[in-house]
């Protein structure tokens, strides 16, 4: 947990700004820079610790740095801090659902009786428990997208800001780096920039009005494609983490766009990744993480599994992280419930040290066009941890292109193809008593640190306005 340490300036989880010197940082070489972002360690999410680790990065590079965080973000906070407190302010927020839920409750109450019969597993479709739990649901969802703008986050917003000005008081950063989602943060470095009149730039971790894993009403929809231009447009650049994504941020805003990939860290792999398997007499395919049901999911490699007949129980699928509703159902609809196992979320080195002891790690990614460009983090973990990939999605994903290129893993969607691979993996750990791991150039270059490189050069030329522009 965050240490409780004396409030700077009101917020109420903050350490003091970073140094005040009068040096020009621009001309030194070096950049004062301001890091925006909920979520920021030791809370224990991917995203953290891409930006976590960056600025730690920035900070052994010589740059000064300060940044604006979230605070009781409800996962657990394991991550090492990395980054020395006194540059770091956690501003609270405020929950914008809890007078949706209080509301939902009043209402509830005002007819006890009919309420009691609208939470009933099935009311009758047409009757009057239906259409109050439907009325109900309804409200819900019109709350949360009215509410909810950009995102759950939006109650951090007035006091993220206040806590940056009140920061950039003392310390004028050169530029200001916002990293999402959830997109809140760069609503804050918005206002931000406006007022000090210093550049900045928006990381999109993911996509924000063109996610397709989100299905909004129209009306929603048009509100965040108006919400993201008003915000982005005024941003001097942009970084993602794919080329694809990169290429279509420079034709949407027509400014310099960075690809970086997310990559790994070296050092979290200080363990023999060479390790005995977990089970000598099965063949271990693992997976940590979630679940995106209908988009993201392990249906192809249950059916392959099924395929496999008698053969099958020298197989084990083990899943980490992951809601057992949401993989469980699959695997007793294919017939190899007795071959799957879900396992509790587990610290981050742990997860680790679970994928290179795997003989095989699972990817899923949505096998749809509207999920080109997408690559999740744990990709490069998964490289880094030399083991073979098998990937569920487009055979053109920049997963799937990356592992090919590499000698790296195996893409397919069709059972009968996943269900052949499985079995040459299967036989080759009889023959050699193991899947043989990786070659080291399966990770060559796909380091954290290689690819900070890059973005911190990218963060010099947008301070200098020396970055390329855009289409």
């Amino acid at each position: 947990m965050i240490s409780d340490f004396a409030a700077l300036a009101g917020c109420d989880v903050v350490a003091a700004a970073p140094r005040i010197d009068g040096q020009d940082t621009k001309d030194s070489g070096n950049l004062k820079i301001l890091i925006v972002s909920w979520y920021f360690p030791p809370v224990n999410t991917i995203g953290a610790l891409r930006v976590g680790k960056f600025a730690r990065f920035l900070i052994e590079r010589g740059h000064d740095i300060g940044v604006v965080a979230g605070r009781d973000w409800g996962f657990p906070e394991t991550q090492p801090l990395g980054v020395p407190l006194e540059r770091i302010a956690y501003a609270t927020a405020i929950d914008v659902d809890a007078a949706g839920e209080r509301m939902r409750r009043l209402l509830t109450k005002i007819r006890p009786a009919r309420a009691s019969l609208a939470r009933t597993a099935d009311p009758p479709s047409g009757s009057r428990a239906h259409g109050e739990k439907s009325a109900l649901r309804r409200f819900g969802e019109l709350y949360h997208y009215f509410v909810n703008l950009p995102d759950k986050q939006v109650g951090w917003l007035p006091w993220a800001y206040g806590a940056s000005r009140r920061l950039c008081a003392r310390w004028r950063p050169d530029l200001i780096f916002a990293s999402a989602p959830p997109f809140t943060g760069l609503l804050v470095a918005r206002l931000l920039s406006a007022r000090l009149g210093v550049p900045w730039i928006a990381e999109l971790r993911d996509r924000w009005a063109d996610d397709p894993y989100e299905d909004p009403p129209r009306w929603r929809l048009a509100v965040d494609q108006w919400l993201e231009r008003r915000v982005l447009t005024p941003a001097t650049a942009l970084v993602t983490v794919t080329e694809p994504w990169s290429e279509f941020y420079r034709r949407k805003y027509g400014k310099p766009v960075a690809t970086v990939y997310n990559g790994y860290d070296p050092l979290d792999f200080d363990f023999d990744v060479q390790s005995e398997p977990q089970q000598p007499e099965q063949l271990v395919i693992g997976y940590t993480g979630h679940i995106y049901p209908g988009r993201r999911d392990p249906s192809p490699l249950f059916a392959a599994l099924r395929l496999l007949g008698e053969d099958r129980r020298r197989y084990r699928v083990v899943f980490h992280g992951s809601d057992p509703a949401q993989v469980l159902p699959f695997a007793e609809r294919a017939g190899v419930l007795d071959l799957v196992e879900v396992r509790p979320s587990i610290p981050y080195k742990e997860s680790l040290a679970f994928q290179s002891r795997a003989d095989v790690l699972l990817l899923m990614q949505w096998n749809d066009p509207r999920d080109y460009g997408h690559c999740p983090a744990k990709f490069f973990e998964y490289l880094a941890s030399l083991r073979p990939v098998l990937i569920l999605g487009r055979e053109d994903s920049v997963a799937a292109t990356i592992a090919r290129e590499r000698g790296a893993g195996f893409c397919a969607n069709e059972p009968g193809a996943i269900a052949e691979r499985l079995a040459q993996w299967r036989r080759e750990k009889d023959t050699f008593g193991e899947v043989r791991a990786l070659p080291a150039a399966a990770r060559e270059g796909l380091s954290r640190r290689i690819q900070f490189e890059k973005l911190e050069r990218f963060l010099c030329e947008v301070a200098r306005g020396t970055a390329p522009k855009g289409p």
